[in-house]
């Protein structure tokens, strides 16, 4: 379970911000809260979404680019050599003394009821620390802690790691370089433990609503070689979207479509037959009567939102019957405000969720801060100030918000900033035009 993240010196996020799943103490007749809209575990009270507004530019994206960064470290850092140079390339780059900081990355989970909290630092494109810590019902415990001295673990608490303290972190160890991981090492060297921890990080869903092509691949697949529960599963979900499709198959391209492949797919698949999907309609005569079902190419029939509905059905459902973290940015992109609204609602619902997965969406649909039943620690802000750093702030930090305040209003009117002022571009044109003399 995600429990709270933290990132700095990360693109627009030069100070360590904090991006917490934990939900608000419970307060006497509190109606502001929607206590239906979280979940308990292991003492933990965590909400089941959390809303990200902001204007364009203001670290909106910047924060599912983190999460991305360190899922990416943990699953990648060993076999992509470059990967660290690549993400210390994203480090705050508006300050000048700012290039000497490190890359800070830290998240607190749920898994096997413990709680976790496992973190790295990059510094000049090189591991500086990584640690672990674990707490079940006693204090917290050192796992272990990497440091510019070298590597510290307590064997009692990460077994089966005693064989790594002859390893040294040297250029020369494929599993253990110094700008890879210590936990991506000891998981790929078969440590069950850590390969656990591996697991659930890597475990979560971030996907890019305006830029879904990987998240359409991943739908193929899915539709291709998952389950035939699964294949139903989706198929009965975009089918529901009210979309008309009544079936999803995987079919042979006609000709014209196969010269839409890229060249590499020609070249390598000159014996093999090339798919494309097909959705299924029905069809009718002039009486209104069905006649047939008949299949269309799914790329040339269906609109964009009925793509994204496809791409991002597969996600959200393998996010909720599985329990995973959903990170969803440009969440209401292409997509009808209702669909957008009822996806939230699947996730709040114990009937549809009961597995307690976590949506965390990036939107501006600023309709879902009233309709959807968003309790004030549920709405997240991010701001940049004329420096170009980033800051997260709740909704249920800002103070003198009444219970019964209409977020959306008071949202748009600027009370919570996280609004473009855009006066100026009145004075642009009226600059213009007296210039040109009209």
């Amino acid at each position: 379970m995600f429990i709270e993240f933290k990132v700095g010196n990360f693109r627009s996020f030069r100070d360590i911000q904090k991006f917490t799943m934990r939900a608000a103490p419970l307060r006497a007749n509190d109606a502001g809260l929607e206590e239906g809209n979280v979940f308990e575990e292991e003492g933990f009270r965590l909400l089941k979404s959390k809303a990200i507004y902001g204007k364009n530019a203001s670290g909106k994206s910047n924060l599912g680019k983190a999460i991305g960064a360190f899922v990416l470290m943990v699953s990648k850092s060993v076999s992509r050599e470059g990967l660290t140079n690549i993400i210390w390339d994203d480090r705050f780059g508006l300050l000048t003394n700012w290039d000497t900081e490190p890359i800070f990355f830290e998240y607190i989970f749920l898994l096997n009821h413990i709680t976790y909290r496992y973190g790295f630092q990059i510094l000049n494109g090189k591991i500086h620390y990584e640690w672990l810590f674990g707490k079940g019902e006693t204090e917290e415990e050192e796992y272990f802690m990497r440091s510019p001295e070298g590597l510290k673990i307590e064997e009692k608490n990460f077994p089966g790691s005693g064989i790594y303290m002859d390893l040294i972190l040297t250029e020369t160890n494929e599993l253990f370089r110094p700008d890879s991981l210590f936990l991506t090492g000891a998981a790929l060297n078969a440590n069950k433990f850590a390969a656990s921890i591996r697991d659930l990080i890597t475990g979560m869903i971030s996907v890019d609503g305006a830029n879904d092509e990987a998240a359409v691949q991943s739908a193929f697949y899915d539709l291709d070689k998952g389950t035939e529960e699964e294949k139903a599963a989706l198929i009965s979900f975009v089918s529901a979207g009210d979309t008309g499709i009544e079936d999803l198959k995987l079919l042979e391209a006609p000709d014209r479509l196969k010269k839409r492949f890229p060249k590499e797919i020609l070249e390598n698949s000159k014996d093999k037959v090339l798919q494309t999907l097909f959705s299924f309609h029905s069809r009718y005569d002039e009486n209104g009567k069905f006649v047939e079902q008949i299949p269309v190419p799914f790329v040339d029939w269906e609109s964009e939102g009925t793509s994204k509905l496809f791409a991002i059905g597969a996600l959200v459902l393998k996010s909720l019957l599985k329990g995973r973290t959903l990170f969803i940015d440009e969440f209401d992109a292409r997509f009808h405000p209702n669909l957008s609204l009822k996806i939230v609602q699947l996730f709040h619902s114990e009937k549809t969720n009961p597995l307690h997965a976590q949506l965390i969406f990036v939107t501006h649909d600023s309709g879902l801060l009233r309709r959807a039943d968003l309790r004030r620690d549920q709405i997240c802000f991010v701001n940049k100030d004329k420096y170009g750093i980033s800051s997260l702030r709740t909704l249920i930090e800002f103070r003198g918000v009444r219970k019964d305040a209409s977020y959306e209003k008071e949202y748009l009117n600027g009370n919570y900033d996280a609004i473009p002022y855009l006066d100026e571009m009145d004075w642009v044109l009226t600059e213009n035009t007296k210039k040109d003399g009209l």
